[in-house]
């Protein structure tokens, strides 16, 4: 189920008026979530997301349905891995992994692409030589 995004804070604002363990959490998962190739691996990636790292348990949201069950026994097969490769890239310790159904992530729009009127910089380089040396203060 999806939450309205006025609901959604980032993670400073939430743990800016909480304990130290909280600001940790926090801490580690903004370094999850950055690094969350390295954890899961390239085929999974596109596949899953951090939900929580919260008292040693790493919850990992999956929004393919079909999937989770599959993921679920391989996660159990292949945590001792996981566990020791977090262990000795960020010396993090977690005694569970749980998989849940999550929201699939919000597209991420470009910007669109701006298109440079060739003639528009021939005419900015003929008016930069016509101010005799003159250049301005740029911005």
């Amino acid at each position: 189920m999806s939450r309205p995004l006025q609901s959604l804070m980032p993670l400073k604002a939430v743990a800016k008026g909480t304990d130290r363990a909280a600001q940790a959490e926090a801490r580690i998962e903004a370094r999850l979530r950055r690094s969350w190739l390295l954890v899961v691996g390239a085929t999974l990636v596109n596949q899953t997301c951090l939900v929580r790292a919260h008292r040693g348990t790493l919850v990992v949201g999956c929004w393919h349905a079909e999937v989770i069950p599959s993921l679920r026994r391989s996660a159990a097969e292949a945590w001792p891995q996981i566990q020791a490769r977090m262990e000795r890239l960020w010396k993090l310790k977690f005694q569970r992994l749980e998989v849940v159904p999550c929201d699939p992530p919000e597209p991420v729009v470009a910007a669109p692409k701006v298109e440079i009127d060739a003639f528009d910089e021939v005419l900015k380089v003929f008016r930069e030589q016509a101010k005799g040396g003159w250049t301005p203060r740029r911005k």
